[in-house]
């Protein structure tokens, strides 16, 4: 008895360090991400010519409102240009975007990536541009966009990620995908900048320093997660990445089961798969080049998902009913209401509502879908899992709170 009772508070203090270690570092980071930064107001010394780069794949529902969108940016016509590398498009929808004013590179890869995309769109670039800016194909712009990018550009910064939020709420998927989007916002952008650190990237609304863009691209070969790779490449040589958060890009979130699988997938797996890579490297980087950066992106990728680790804080709590040591149930309970406080504290204010409450009913069954990924999670980076997008009403970008 005295053996198994040994065992089990070993097991409990290791699940203890890790997982409440996890949740007082999202609590910092959620409650500095509360005192806001505001966008700093620049006086702005030239127009910089941008070029908008889109690579996208099998996106024919959304693709020709986002490009129409995109053209209708309140900014110089002659400062700004659209490339689209359309992979693997349906003829007719091909034929329209062909008689759009834009650069339209069309592909069809073998092995299908955004990395083999963004560096086909390499070759388009304008000579004379001087700002990058990465869209997915379902990205919206809210008006005077690029006004704001460009005057962010004069704080001498060189990768900038602006602030994606909601195209749609309309299923319990698509409002939690939501949520979750807003609460790495404040913890991971917002909060990581008031801290001093780098802003994380998304995978869209990123926007470069031509000559970054051109130095860093073509080193990718991620096939799922190239924004983590990017990342990495980025903080390795201790580049500092700002968040613009007055910079709003719709995005659409996911509307169901089988689409939150596939895309939780891709991204649990590169978040593993570049933890098992960087770690060590990330630490022989903080000792001897000081670079906090790039190790606390590193110490990132090794946490749970957010909602694992909620879910299994309750579970260990409601275990720990039954395990006489009360130190253990302190301690549980201590990690559950902290991760609760990050969780709640980052969410807008938006949010708190009726509807948002008839979501949680969603919940358990999106912490089964993410339990399924982490034990298939094998060999999830030999194929490129397409999220699809098919969202079209309420275009808009509505004020935030």
């Amino acid at each position: 008895m005295d053996v198994a009772r040994s065992v089990s508070d070993v097991v409990q203090i290791i699940l203890l360090a890790y997982l409440g270690g996890a949740t007082i570092y999202l609590l910092i980071f959620a409650v500095a991400g509360l005192f806001n930064r505001k966008d700093e107001k620049f006086s702005v010394t030239k127009t910089r010519h941008i070029s908008i780069v889109i690579p996208a794949f099998m996106e024919d529902p959304v693709i020709i409102e986002s490009i129409r969108s995109a053209l209708k940016q309140d900014y110089p016509s002659s400062s700004y240009n659209v490339i689209l590398v359309a992979d693997s498009f349906k003829a007719e929808t091909l034929q329209t975007l062909r008689s759009l004013p834009i650069t339209l590179v069309e592909a069809q890869f073998k092995n299908s990536t955004k990395a083999k995309s963004l560096q086909i769109a390499l070759n388009c670039l304008p000579d004379d541009t001087d700002l990058i800016l990465v869209l997915d194909a379902d990205n919206i712009m809210e008006d005077h966009f690029l006004e704001k990018i460009n005057m962010a550009s004069e704080s001498g910064f060189k990768i900038i990620q602006c602030h994606r939020i909601a195209k749609n709420t309309d299923t319990s998927f698509a409002l939690l995908d939501a949520i979750s989007e807003e609460i790495n916002n404040n913890i991971f952008r917002a909060g990581h900048r008031v801290l001093g650190f780098s802003s994380a990237l998304i995978g869209s609304a990123m926007v470069f320093d031509a000559k970054m863009f051109r130095y860093y691209i073509p080193q990718l070969s991620a096939i799922g997660g190239f924004d983590k790779e990017l990342e990495l490449l980025i903080l390795r040589e201790k580049v500092k990445i700002e968040y613009l958060q007055g910079a709003y890009v719709l995005d659409e979130k996911v509307q169901n089961a089988n689409v939150f699988y596939k895309q939780r997938k891709r991204w649990i797996y590169a978040q593993f798969y570049f933890f098992g890579r960087d770690f060590i490297v990330s630490i022989w980087h903080l000792f001897a080049h000081r670079n906090l950066d790039y190790f606390d992106k590193t110490l990132q990728f090794s946490m749970p998902p957010r909602l694992m680790l909620f879910g299994i804080l309750i579970i260990m709590n409601t275990i720990n009913i039954f395990i006489s040591n009360p130190n253990f149930k302190y301690y549980w309970l201590g990690s559950l209401m902290l991760i609760t406080t990050a969780l709640i504290i980052s969410v807008p204010k938006k949010f708190f509502s009726i509807k948002t409450v008839k979501a949680f009913i969603s919940l358990p069954k999106i912490f089964y879908l993410m339990l399924l990924i982490i034990m298939k999670i094998k060999g999830s980076n030999n194929e490129f899992l397409h999220t699809v997008h098919s969202y079209q009403k309420d275009s808009e970008i509505k004020a935030e709170s």
